[in-house]
């Protein structure tokens, strides 16, 4: 017997009327077109029973949509119907849910709604498959149940509680200036437009007077540039802060679930099976203080913009294994087997050296065209030379900590990436392709870039600088006969660049071989 449909929370009318907005173009125009002709306001009231239907109409289709969609959970999965005119039926079996999330939205706690997130593999990595808000109890059966379909009786639970220190560590590595300063850019455009731009002038005003004051010195439009990137990034700070405050880990069987969330409470839960890797983690900041930060890549997962990612906020190395090992076993750290040759130092420190040397040689030519502007160049010159050195910092600890190494079937990549250093975990399942790129100079000494193709909504791709090519076949199970490495995902890509590279006379014995891999 089939179960009962229901509708989800009647606040999704809201969204639903959003969609149907752009009908209000008609009482625009008429009311554009009235003044334009020279018309009173009797007259433009006169006609106002048309607007009235316009809008009746808007809420007419919000409510037949709103209507038509209903939705049915049971042990085998879930069914979704809408469309009145056009039907489509929607049905996600329980074993194809990869990870299913619960936001509580500020907003929607009022009304005791709950937004219920539903992820699979065939979905994009740009937009959530099922997205609906349902009443509370509504939503959090489903969770509940969808966890006792995955966790077994037998398996006792494993519960992960952070410290205060490690999340506020984690909001801080998470942090970033551009996100606060694009948002106090548009919260003083927004206030303009709805308080008037006198209102919007006093606040620039306020913070123009306020760097003055503090300036130290130095000029004006130096500092205010610089006090906006440190609002910016406390700003950044505070939200992430929030986002990740009450952060609890949980493992039970296949699943491990995650919550989190002060003002907007989230809830995740992920089919263990269905991870494709976890990262741990350190920035500059971190590698100093000897703390790594765990992410986890799964369908879903850290999917949205204000979802997050991390499975463990930040820990000390020791620690950190008992806690991975406590959560996720199955994924093991092995030792360095491949490193780069120290002749390779120049390859790795020379994106960052270049603008680290061109940037004071170019304030200086400035400042002697413009000599009016010498000591805001000079300024601005200096303040760029931060992050240069940043990222030049970074890439000597990528020289020194880079490799890659196996066990068993999980695979051990370290690399640096951006401003952040990589310890990617991966198992053999979840590698699509395989690439070893060899530059002519590379060439001379046998060695290679390794890049790594993981499965994930998006392409993904992991970067190791500068390896020796025959340990590196040898990790990857290659011989020389036959440059194909023995892996084969889920998914593979339909067909394999296994050795690719524009100048082939130089890697002989070794030679460009193209063939699809063989399964199992």
């Amino acid at each position: 017997m089939n179960l009962p449909e229901h509708h989800t929370h009647p606040i999704s009318l809201v969204q639903m009327i959003w969609r149907f907005l752009f009908l209000l173009i008609f009482p625009a125009a008429r009311g554009f077109l009235t003044a334009l002709s020279g018309g009173n306001i009797a007259e433009w009231l006169g006609g106002a029973w048309k607007d009235i239907l316009i809008i009746l109409a808007i809420l007419s289709l919000a409510f037949v949509q709103w209507w038509c969609l209903r939705y049915r959970w049971e042990p085998a999965g879930l069914f979704i119907r809408r469309g009145l005119l056009f039907r489509r039926r929607l049905f996600i079996p329980t074993a194809k849910v990869i990870t299913m999330s619960l936001t509580y939205p500020f907003y929607l706690k009022p009304v005791g709604g709950v937004r219920l997130r539903v992820d699979t593999w065939a979905g994009t990595g740009k937009s959530t498959d099922i997205s609906l808000i349902l009443p509370k109890k509504a939503a959090q059966n489903i969770f509940a149940s969808r966890t006792e379909a995955l966790a077994a009786k037998d398996f006792s639970l494993r519960e992960y509680h952070p410290k205060g220190l490690y999340i506020t560590c984690l909001s801080a590595i998470l942090s970033s200036s551009f996100a606060g300063v694009l948002f106090f850019a548009t919260f003083i455009s927004q206030t303009g437009s709805l308080l008037g731009q006198e209102f919007a002038d006093r606040i620039t005003g306020t913070f123009e007077r306020l760097t003055r004051a503090i300036a130290w010195g130095l000029p004006p439009a130096t500092v205010a540039l610089a006090y906006l990137v440190v609002f910016g990034w406390l700003y950044s700070f505070v939200r992430n802060l929030i986002r990740h405050g009450k952060f609890v880990v949980r493992r039970q069987k296949d699943e491990l679930q995650i919550d989190s969330g002060v003002v907007t409470n989230r809830s995740y839960s992920i089919r263990l099976s269905e991870i494709n890797y976890i990262d741990i983690r350190q920035s500059l900041l971190t590698k100093l203080l000897g703390l790594y930060s765990v992410f986890v890549n799964a369908v879903g997962y850290g999917k949205e913009k204000d979802d997050i990612s991390a499975m463990i906020p930040a820990n000390l190395w020791d620690r950190l294994q008992r806690h991975l090992h406590l959560l996720l076993p199955e994924f093991s750290a092995s030792p360095r087997q491949v490193k780069p040759n120290a002749g390779a130092l120049f390859r790795f420190i020379l994106d960052p050296l270049l603008p680290t040397l061109a940037i004071p040689a170019a304030g200086s030519i400035l400042s002697v065209l413009f000599p009016s502007w010498a000591d805001f160049i000079h300024s601005i010159a200096w303040m760029s030379m931060i992050p240069c050195l940043w990222f030049l910092i970074v890439r000597l600890l990528d020289f020194f900590s880079s490799g890659i190494g196996r066990q068993g079937d999980m695979f051990t990549l370290r690399y640096s990436k951006g401003s952040q250093l990589h310890t990617v975990i991966l198992p053999q399942s979840r590698i699509s392709q395989v690439v070893l790129r060899q530059s002519p100079i590379q060439a001379f000494d046998r060695r290679c870039d390794l890049l790594v193709y993981s499965l994930s909504e998006k392409k993904n791709c992991h970067h190791i600088r500068n390896l020796d090519v025959a340990q590196v076949m040898e990790i990857f199970c290659c011989n020389e006969e036959n440059v194909r490495p023995i892996i084969c995902g889920p998914k593979p890509l339909p067909s394999w660049t296994e050795y690719l590279h524009p100048f082939s006379h130089y890697l002989r014995p070794w030679k460009p071989f193209w063939k699809k891999p063989t399964e199992g």
